[in-house]
């Protein structure tokens, strides 16, 4: 069966020098291939770096990296992984000052959303943290498991009478429904920046 297990624990906090400690929650699924999901900031590259190695894993044997969106805190150690085929949903095709062109054969473009990545891994689109956010949902043993990135960021946003602050987001009314969706789907959800915990039904 399909196994999850959070390689690093995301956080997202002020630190006691009064800086920002920020580095995405890193997750790991055993399925016929090993997946990386969000591997995080260069803050957790050395317990990213453990975690692999206590699982009996080399950077190289991991076939895939998903990323629920390309904010800088979730996607730096992405340079681990040279190997691994990227899988990230970029809706934003061009951008001012755009000059280079796809070399061909680097990049293949094809949506990801409802199709499997792996045996009982598939994509969802979670949008409102960004417009191209997705989710990962993984049937366990356990029941299903949705790793959220910043769709539920902590547990706190797993109530729905908690409002998140919209100068943080695409869209608030997105973000909601991207909850509810995942809330609904989800046993268990690992967060971008928290431990997992077990849906309330």
């Amino acid at each position: 069966m399909t196994e999850v297990k959070v390689l690093v624990e995301g956080v997202h906090e002020m630190n006691a020098d009064g800086k920002m400690d920020l580095g995405a929650t890193t997750t790991l699924i055993k399925s016929n291939i090993n997946i990386i999901v969000d591997p995080g900031a260069f803050v957790n590259k050395d317990k990213l770096l453990k975690a692999l190695k206590d699982e009996g894993l080399k950077t190289t044997d991991i076939q895939a990296v998903i990323l629920t969106h390309t904010h800088i805190d979730h996607t730096t150690n992405i340079f681990l992984f040279p190997q691994a085929i990227i899988y990230n949903r970029f809706i934003h095709s061009n951008y001012l000052g755009q000059t280079h062109k796809i070399v061909e054969g680097c990049i293949e473009r094809f949506d990801i959303v409802n199709e499997p990545i792996a045996d009982n891994v598939k994509v969802i689109e979670t949008i409102g943290h960004t417009i191209d956010h997705v989710s990962v949902v993984v049937e366990t043993e356990l029941g299903k498991i949705v790793i959220a990135g910043d769709a539920i960021n902590g547990v706190a946003m797993a109530d729905m009478n908690i409002q998140a602050d919209p100068d943080f987001l695409y869209s608030l009314e997105e973000y909601n429904k991207s909850r509810e969706k995942i809330l609904a789907i989800a046993d268990y959800i690992i967060p971008g920046h928290e431990a997992m915990f077990k849906v309330g039904k």
